[in-house]
């Protein structure tokens, strides 16, 4: 009986060594800043016991091995935001639309209407993994993908409000309308500068 104990505790040691966990809370709110409580938390596609109480506030135990953590309200639809082993990650939504009615444009981003759509701490985070053929890198170097171009590897052109910019470090997630992907003759318009593809980005008013 001894050895069975002591094999069993030694398979449980390299079990929780194998898959490491870390302990993730925060808050889910509404686009008043409000609190929803009653969601649901899902990692990756399978839904767990945990759901937010009244102060819209949660704490999962989320295995390295997830890469997505979702939240699901009855009466505002879905949330989803991509993991990278982080300990604190809030959820907001930024409209009321009903979720059946949320649509993401094929080339693009359009936060009012898409349901995934997170309280994100830059706009990076908000980009990454949610814009078909485009990449954000940890280093949130962007390129887009399937450019017919030498320079394919360089970053696009970025455009916020009509003006060019540099960079769009400066941009706040909550105050995007839009994101739109040009690339190819859509953006032969801009020239040269426009090789890479163009990020087009407009704000809220």
């Amino acid at each position: 009986m001894r050895l069975v104990n002591t094999l069993i505790f030694a398979l449980l040691i390299v079990t929780s060594f194998g898959h490491a966990q870390t302990t993730v809370s925060g808050k889910v709110l509404n686009h008043k800043n409000k609190p929803v409580s009653g969601a649901i938390l899902y990692l990756d596609t399978i839904a767990t016991n945990v759901i937010t109480n009244k102060s819209g506030g949660y704490s999962l135990i989320v295995p390295d091995s997830i890469k997505n953590i979702k939240v699901y309200s009855k009466k505002l639809g879905w949330l989803s935001s991509a993991y990278a082993k982080e300990s604190t990650m809030d959820f907001m939504y930024l409209d009321t639309a009903p979720a059946d009615q949320s649509l993401t444009p094929p080339n693009g981003l359009n936060p009012d209407k898409d349901k995934t759509t997170v309280s994100f701490r830059t706009i990076y985070d908000m980009m990454r993994g949610r814009i078909a053929g485009v990449v954000v890198q940890q280093d949130n170097t962007i390129i887009v993908r399937g450019i017919n171009s030498i320079r394919n590897n360089s970053e696009p052109l970025f455009i916020v409000d009509g003006n060019f910019v540099q960079s769009i470090d400066f941009v706040v997630p909550n105050e995007v309308k839009s994101i739109t992907v040009l690339k190819d003759a859509e953006a032969s318009i801009y020239g040269s500068r426009g090789a890479s593809g163009v990020i087009v980005i407009k704000l809220k008013k």
